[in-house]
Parts: C-alpha cells; structure tokens; sequence
C-alpha cells in the first residue's frame, strides 16, 4: 500500500510554548510514536511517503528517509492509497485528491479539529477510551475509533539479565518535567533511598535545575537521550518510572515500571493496566503515597520475568496498529475490528 504521512512541525499544536531544545521531550512522544509506527509499515513492505512541514523541528526524520520505501518530501509525490493525518493543516490535506482516504490521528484528547477535517476524514483515531469520550463531544460519534498506540517490539527487547538484580537497584525515571509531573517525580525521589538504589533521571523542563539543585550529588541528571538510544538506556535500568510512551516502552524490554506522571498509581499490573490505559498511563487521577516508592520498587522488582513484555507484546505492539489502520482504508471494516 502507498500511504502518505502529514506533520506539520512548524505549526504544530504539540509543540507550542514549550522548550527551545529539540527532543523527546519537546513532543509529547509523538516522535516516537512516528518513529515505530512508520518504520513497521517499512518492514512489511508498504511504501511511506511523509510530507512534513518545519523539518527543522523534526528530527526523526532524518531517521526515517533511511527505512526502505520511505521517502521525506515537502508536498505529494506520486501515487497514495491512504492519508494519515498526524498535526497537519487544512492546506497539507487538500494538496492530495479528495478521493484519497483519510484518517485523523489524535495525540491529544482536548485537540479541536476543522470542520473541513471534520467532513474529509473518514475516521479520527483515537489511542485512548477518554479520546474517544472526548472527541464524540466534538465529531460525529460514528467516526471515532479507538486504536491504541503501537511500541516496536522488535526495537525494544528484554535485556539478558545475567546474575538478576543488583543489591542496589538501577531506578530509572524517564520524562519531561513539566505540566506538573516535576511535582509527582520530585515527591517519588525524595521517599526513594538513595543509598540503597542507584537512580538515574532522563529529562528537561523546569523541574530540571530544581532537581539537580536539590539530588545532583545523589542522583545521576541527564536532560535528553535521542531516541533510538532510548532502547540502550533501557538496559541498563532494573525498574522504571515514567508514563505514557516511556510505560509502553520500559514493559517491552521486559523491566517493571512505576506509574507516575499527573498522579502516583505504583507498579504497574496485568489488573490495573486496562484502567490505566484509559488515560494513556499517565497516572491522572492517582494518588498514590509517594511515601510507598520504595515498598513499590521492591514489589516491582519481585515481578517474574517475561511478565511485563507478554503484557506490552498485548496490548502495545505497533503491528496490530498498523493493522487497525490499514483496515481503516475501508471504512466499513475499521469500526469492527
């Protein structure tokens, strides 16, 4: 299948108002979310062209243009099958035929789309049930579909773990510090021991030069890793804390993960992953006594191995998505499925 992917960086709800660095963090794990999905359509066999405005804000797609099939492209270049319309104006989609297929992609619940989007695509993908509930108060119930968002479960593997884990345990927190998670993770860093685990923080935001202000001689600080090293940074953790993408990708390497970002909800389980799904494990609506870090590592650290990836390889493999939006090509299947 030819498919056309549309992002508009220069113009880009996402990326408003926040840091000048580009990065991981300046995206909202949309970059990542490109990366996997994209790179799956390469590997089975479809061809991506991806028409981005503001390239210089885009990053990943000097990462992309090396997948066989892609090609990057500031307008329409050939035949498309299927247009999948990520942050995009009207104008990047009338650049294709009217005929085409088109599918909205939603990142964020609040996101208010035109009328003229409204009318063009046939469906708005939503990753999450609250996306859903939220975006039928804006569009025609009937074109709202829920397709979860998709991990390379290819890229991340569970690490060989020779001789289990260390008598001081590698505590890795991965995400923006900003939006008020620098609070939730600020709580958590000051319950966890810093003797007895060795914890390491991946991110920038405000919340940064506080934290180093306060644990820079305790704690390891890093604003940015890239994302294809996120993979490697992985490996070298034994639980994780973080939300949404950083969720998804910690259970695919096969690692226990603490939920924590708009709220506290703990260990990560096979009984509280559904609800916490819903709001794309950003811990919304969790209050959680940061005072139980450290209870919590240790249960997590008891989760038998292979449990976290046979959950991600369920509910977080990019393949069933790239299913869902295939199908979604035609329009009577995609609802059913």
């Amino acid at each position: 299948m030819r498919i056309a992917y549309l992002l508009d960086g220069s113009d880009n709800s996402l990326y408003d108002g926040k840091h000048a660095m580009d990065g991981r963090f300046h995206t909202y794990g949309q970059q990542t979310y490109i990366l996997d999905l994209i790179t799956a359509f390469s590997r089975r066999g479809h061809s991506v062209q991806v028409t981005a405005r503001g390239a210089d804000r885009l990053p990943v797609l000097t990462t992309l243009q090396r997948l066989p099939g892609v090609t990057v492209g500031a307008g329409p270049a050939g035949g498309v099958d299927l247009l999948l319309v990520d942050e995009a104006p009207d104008e990047m989609v009338a650049a294709f035929g009217p005929a085409i297929p088109a599918l909205k992609i939603i990142h964020d619940p609040k996101t208010v789309v035109s009328a003229y989007l409204t009318d063009r695509c046939s469906h708005f993908v939503c990753m999450t049930e609250n996306a859903v509930r939220t975006q039928r108060k804006r569009v025609p119930s009937s074109k709202c579909v829920l397709v979860p968002q998709g991990v390379d479960l290819t890229r991340f593997q569970p690490a060989d773990r020779f001789g289990g884990v260390p008598d001081r345990p590698r505590v890795l927190m991965y995400c923006r510090l900003d939006s008020g998670r620098e609070r939730v993770l600020t709580a958590l860093i000051e319950n966890l021991d810093r003797l007895a685990t060795d914890v390491r923080v991946v991110g920038d935001g405000p919340g940064f030069w506080e934290l180093e202000r306060r644990f820079g001689d305790e704690i390891l600080l890093m604003n940015h890793v890239p994302n294809r090293s996120v993979p490697r940074l992985l490996r070298d953790a034994d639980v994780v804390v973080s939300l949404g993408r950083g969720v998804m990708e910690a259970m695919a390497s096969g690692l226990p993960v603490l939920c924590a970002g708009y709220g506290y909800a703990g260990p990560v389980t096979e009984t509280n992953l559904p609800e916490l799904m819903e709001r794309n494990l950003t811990g919304y609506g969790h209050n959680r006594d940061p005072g139980l870090v450290m209870a919590d590592v240790k249960q997590a650290l008891a989760t038998p191995p292979g449990v976290m990836r046979a959950l991600a390889e369920q509910h977080f493999c990019v393949d069933t998505s790239v299913d869902r939006l295939i199908a979604g090509r035609r329009t009577t299947e995609m609802g059913r499925v």
